[in-house]
């Protein structure tokens, strides 16, 4: 081997030795950063309409205009949304639990595996939004829109839709156990193999089938 290989080699190989020296005496923190929180997840998320993976609990956004943003698997628990316009934003995965999204504009967004139980959507804005698989026990969607919504897969147990707009939503294999629905309109609404167990319907109902309820599951 030539002495400008055996050199070049000696060079490299060193190199890979300092590297993997740093790379053992760094502190976790510099190689697993922990995600922004508080303070400055929300300078962040407002700098660059985008937060993955932050914590922003407890905080207030309301009146912010997030269109767009990225949020998925953000902690969004108990934060403030309301009147917040959030159209088109990504935020599977995210937890919106006890999150105050009254009046909130999700129209479009992806909340696929999203988590929220005992959220506040009343009135909230959710035509076409993309909900499947997620976790809206308990949830207050009193006056809801969820026209063209796909809640494929997705558990309302207990979930207020009084008066809420169904129409043409997908409930494929949901869950609505004990859902409150009277008023809701549900024309079109795709209910195949949902679990209604306990779902209660009035005479001001419009049930899937464009009749008049009490709807017969």
């Amino acid at each position: 081997m030539s002495t400008i290989m055996v050199t070049l080699t000696m060079r490299i190989d060193r190199a890979l030795k300092t590297g993997l020296t740093l790379a053992l005496l760094l502190p976790l923190g510099a190689v697993f950063a922990a995600p922004d929180s508080g303070a400055q997840a929300v300078q962040r998320l407002l700098e660059t309409n985008a937060c993955p993976g932050c914590n922003l609990d407890g905080t207030d956004l309301s009146g912010k205009n997030l269109l767009g943003a990225d949020l998925h698997g953000a902690s969004l628990r108990q934060v403030k949304l309301a009147d917040t316009a959030v159209t088109g934003s990504d935020l599977h995965e995210a937890d919106l639990t006890g999150a105050d999204l009254r009046g909130a504009i999700l129209g479009g967004c992806n909340l696929a595996d999203a988590v929220l139980t005992e959220a506040r959507l009343e009135d909230a804005f959710l035509t076409r939004a993309r909900l499947q698989r997620a976790n809206l026990d308990g949830a207050g969607l009193r006056y809801a829109r969820l026209d063209n919504a796909n809640l494929d897969g997705a558990s309302l147990v207990g979930a207020d839709l009084r008066e809420a707009d169904l129409y043409s939503a997908r409930f494929f294999f949901a869950d609505l156990s004990d859902a409150q629905l009277q008023g809701a309109d549900m024309n079109s609404a795709d209910l195949g193999e949902a679990m209604l167990g306990g779902a209660v319907t009035d005479s001001l109902t419009v049930c899937p089938d464009r009749s008049q309820g009490p709807c017969d599951w």
